[in-house]
């Protein structure tokens, strides 16, 4: 299996993890010269737009799928969040965060586990 099939796979589970917490998506694969943002989404039940880096793994080998999103990563995610909120044709006047969500999933391609970290710049829960 690719890394590329895997993320896209990985994608599929974090997009029907977050409608299941209430959240709609906004944007997919949003794309800047700064860097992409795998989903953008609006958090209903805290009123605040959500950029979800997503990863996802098979196995253990590098660490935890959230353990790949390091300080080079997070500043990229932060400044292609930041350019799509300037460059909007929609009002995005609402609070807003960075979140992971880490995907584990098995060799047949099943979801394993999920984690959802919320405000990574903030210290994540």
């Amino acid at each position: 299996m690719t890394n590329q099939k895997i993320g896209n796979i990985g994608e599929k589970y974090a997009e029907k993890f977050l409608a299941s917490q209430n959240c709609r998506i906004i944007e997919r694969n949003f794309r800047c010269r700064h860097g992409e943002i795998e989903l953008i989404v609006f958090d209903y039940p805290s009123r605040e737009i959500a950029f979800v880096e997503v990863k996802a793994r098979t196995n253990d080998r590098f660490g935890e799928p959230q353990d790949s999103v390091n300080w080079v990563k997070k500043q990229k995610i932060l400044k292609t969040a930041l350019y799509f909120l300037n460059s909007s044709r929609i009002n995005y006047s609402l609070s807003w965060r960075v979140d992971v969500i880490a995907v584990k999933l098995n060799k047949q391609e099943k979801l394993v586990e999920i984690n959802h970290f919320k405000n990574i710049f903030d210290g994540g829960s």
